[in-house]
């Protein structure tokens, strides 16, 4: 701004806005346009998503948005965004200027937020910016207690997580009966909360049921269905309840899924294994550990337990036939493979563990000198090992060579096969009770064992019987009432769970016409698709644009997001999330360049991740991104349009003098981009066009309708502004209404020199609208000497608790 204007413009502010405010000019508070509120949130949106943006600009976004919520009282929509920049503002500085008390700010914008669909990503980040803010245990304590009465149960996950956070506040001081009690509440509000459930086990292990544990580590498998930690956990612990049938469902679960990840490697005994004796232990599927066994065989893997299984397996169906085929060919193939060991040298492994062997004669078939001999075999190999001494005190039981079992028994950790071999030592010696309970130990050491087995029969002998400790009958119904019939969920590929979508309203579309999109995340399979830190889908969306046409331009990263649904995707369902495209440079090169006809494919990816060979993929590779094109017609410029478009700006209505705003002020920067080189692409020019379309700007500039005029201004934002746009916007700095002087100083701002610090600092001080005020000081102006109480800075120990009827 030259002098003469700057002198101009402090005339103006010095003179005219106290004879406007004696007057009564001023209608701010009557003021109603939800079409201008959208602009100011474009505005804010587009500052708050800005590469690099700093404190000041962060602060002008809340200014818009804060305008945007002046001008229409239905914006819940900006409550996303408003949380988000001033939780990150207050980072930058706990202070609290230019906006008033911004800790009140987020507490009441949560308020407002929060309901049963809300985002627990928000709301959260909320929660944790209050509890920032505040500096002792006690504070804390209040907010949290505040904010589980106020949002009254509106949204049960949000109540979950606010109630941990209480809890562990509790926990810290050793209140250990508040804790249990506000985990327990977190844990009923919502079920896949793991800290509260973790929590409790520690807080209260003897009060937490089996079937109440085993309910959370099914519920942590169907929260992702490809943690084979956890389905192998929930494995155990159904073999562990003797839930025989729903073990072998797990266990076949994680060798599918084990396939599924490692499609190179072996299956691991860990999993095969307690898969085959789960079947063996079930009333009717013994016939799948003799699948199991063939499967394996045809894999290239031998394994002497597993052959016992089958072989055991055969029995028990009465297929005495098989089984002795099963136990004759794998004798025949581990001596076979034991005698290989002679001809190995000293740094190869084993092919047959001599354990291995001396096990097959105590359990499978019992040979008391053989087992004997390799059970001494075992014991030189492996003299600290508490199982080969085990072995050999159970095989010199056998060969009734009673002493020195019990030496080995005495003189290791007690395992399964040590307790079996003290109770027949103790039964030989009359010692009946003693066995008895012997016998149960063992036996509840692994219920489903072989080994187990024998224990049950010796029992049985004595007219005794093992009950375990938790019915699994009771067990079957409580987790079906909760889960069906199905207790397992059935593997299927991710690619197959889940599917996303982008859908845009139409897929061609004109100049200056709005595309944003609507990201749909289908849920496919059985289960509940729950979105979290733990989940299958974690929550991170991003999409990329890739441009083509007349001009070709990739823009990584357009849209980064990080949402959490408060609730599950029920099977069949879907959730729906608004996205912003036309956004940052993909929105720059739509607006400067009105006369190109572009495709625009746009990529979504669900937690992306960069491979080594830098390419983009989603976590969950066969997971497949997916696309969308969208084609952006160009404009056909004719010398009759272009008429059309300035007549409207004396005879149109507002929406049409908005559009032609647009329109000049794109084919002006169009014009910008191709001055002084090879144009490219077609392109109408005309000498006389930028003076004719800068004139219509200014026209629309000066018009009597303020909406027409904050439109303007927010079209030429982009423009770069000579002495003439500079000169009709400032005209505007003495107008009546208070949006059109916030776009003004905010315009000028941007493209003035240092000099404009004293109409920006005047601003701050007089301007009668305190959100205009408070936008001067974000754009860098003095804050006033003299301010509002109620907004000067505070010690957090006295702010008094936030209300929810502060505009």
């Amino acid at each position: 701004m030259s002098k003469s204007r700057l002198f101009l413009a402090f005339l103006i502010l010095f003179f005219y806005f106290p004879l406007a405010q004696a007057q009564g000019l001023w209608n701010s508070d009557r003021l109603f346009s939800p079409s201008t509120g959208q602009i100011f949130y474009e505005i804010a949106y587009e500052l708050a998503n800005s590469k690099d943006v700093n404190k000041q600009q962060a602060e002008q976004a809340i200014m818009f948005l804060i305008a945007t919520s002046n001008l229409d009282n239905r914006t819940n929509y900006i409550l996303p965004d408003m949380i988000k920049l001033v939780c990150r503002d207050l980072k930058w500085d706990h202070s609290f200027v230019s906006i008033g008390d911004k800790y009140e700010l987020v507490y009441n914008s949560l308020m407002s937020y929060v309901n049963e669909s809300s985002d627990l990503e928000v709301a959260e980040e909320a929660i944790r910016c209050l509890l920032g803010q505040l500096n002792s245990r006690e504070e804390r304590e209040e907010l949290l207690k505040g904010l589980l009465s106020n949002l009254n149960s509106k949204n049960k996950s949000l109540d979950s997580e606010v109630a941990a956070l209480l809890a562990s506040l509790m926990a810290e001081k050793a209140d250990t009966e508040s804790a249990q009690f506000y985990f327990i509440q977190a844990y009923h509000n919502n079920k896949y909360n793991k800290l509260a459930f973790e929590k409790l086990t520690e807080l209260m292990a003897d009060q937490i049921e089996p079937v109440m544990y085993l309910e959370h580590l099914r519920l942590a498998l169907g929260e992702n269905p490809l943690d084979i930690e956890a389905a192998f956990i929930f494995a155990q612990y159904a073999e562990q309840l003797q839930l025989y049938k729903t073990a072998a469902d797990a266990y076949k679960y994680c060798v599918e899924l084990f396939r599924f990840l490692y499609p190179s490697k072996q299956l691991s005994s860990a999993i095969y294994l307690p898969w085959a004796i789960s079947n063996y232990n079930t009333q009717r599927n013994q016939h799948k550990c003799l699948q199991i066994a063939d499967e394996l065989r045809q894999d290239g893997l031998f394994d002497l337990y597993l052959e016992t299984i089958a072989g055991k397996a055969a029995m028990k169906i009465g297929d005495a036939k098989l089984a002795e085929q099963i136990f004759q060919a794998a004798e025949k193939k581990a001596l076979q493979l034991a005698a290989d060991n002679h001809q190995r040298s000293e740094n190869e492994p084993q092919t047959m563990n001599y354990e291995q062997l001396a096990w097959f004669y105590c359990f499978a078939i019992p040979d008391a000198d053989k087992a004997l001999d390799w059970a001494n075999k075992a014991y030189s190999s492996e003299p600290n090992s508490p199982t080969t001494a085990a072995i050999l005190a159970y095989s010199l039981v056998m060969n009734e060579q009673t002493d020195w079992a019990k030496m080995l028994i005495n003189n290791y950790e007690h395992t399964q096969i040590s307790d079996l071999a003290l109770a027949q030592i103790q039964l030989t010696e009359e010692q009946k009770d003693s066995a008895i309970e012997t016998l149960k130990s063992a036996i509840a050491q692994n219920p489903g064992s072989l080994e187990a087995r024998d224990a049950k029969e010796i029992l049985a002998e004595y007219g005794r019987e093992y009950i375990a400790p938790v019915t699994p009958d009771i067990t079957l119904q409580v987790l079906r009432n909760n889960f069906g019939q199905t207790l397992v969920p059935v593997f299927i590929n991710p690619e197959k769970m889940i599917s996303i979508q982008l859908h845009t309203r139409g897929s061609k579309f004109y100049y200056g016409h709005k595309f944003d999109g609507t990201i749909e995340i289908i849920n496919n399979s059985f289960e509940p698709l729950v979105i979290s830190d733990n989940g299958l889908f974690k929550g991170n969306i991003r999409v990329d644009a890739n441009i083509r046409g007349d001009l070709n331009r990739k823009i990584p990263n357009l849209v980064s997001v990080k949402i959490r649904p408060a609730s599950p995707i029920e099977p069949g369902q879907s959730i729906l999330i608004p996205v912003h495209l036309v956004t940052g440079e993909l929105r720059q090169i739509l607006l400067a360049h009105p006369q190109a006809s572009l495709d625009i494919e746009f990529t979504i990816f669900l937690d992306p991740i960069t491979t080594s060979e830098n390419k983009v993929i989603n976590r969950v590779s066969d997971i497949k991104p997916s696309k969308v094109v969208v084609k952006r017609l160009g404009i056909e410029l004719t010398n009759k349009f272009l008429q059309n478009r300035l007549n409207s700006l004396s005879t149109g209505k507002q929406g049409q003098k908005n559009r032609a705003a647009k329109l000049f002020s794109g084919l002006l920067m169009e014009q910008s981009v191709m001055a002084n080189r090879e144009p490219l692409y077609k392109f109408m020019y005309a000498d006389w066009m930028p003076t004719v379309l800068k004139s219509a700007l200014v026209h629309n500039l000066a018009d009597d309708n303020w909406i027409v005029k904050v439109y303007t201004m927010a079209a030429i934002f982009s423009l770069p502004l000579d002495y003439e746009l500079i000169n009709a916007v400032s005209e505007n700095m003495d107008d009546t209404h208070w949006p059109v002087r916030l776009m003004t100083i905010y315009l000028l701002a941007k493209n003035q020199d240092s000099g404009f610090d004293k109409v920006l600092n005047y601003s701050a001080k007089y301007d009668q609208n305190e959100l205009v005020r408070d936008m001067a000081i974000a754009l860098g102006a003095e804050a006033p000497k003299v301010q509002d109480k109620a907004n000067q800075n505070l010690p957090n120990n006295q702010k008094k608790q936030p209300t929810n009827d502060k505009n």
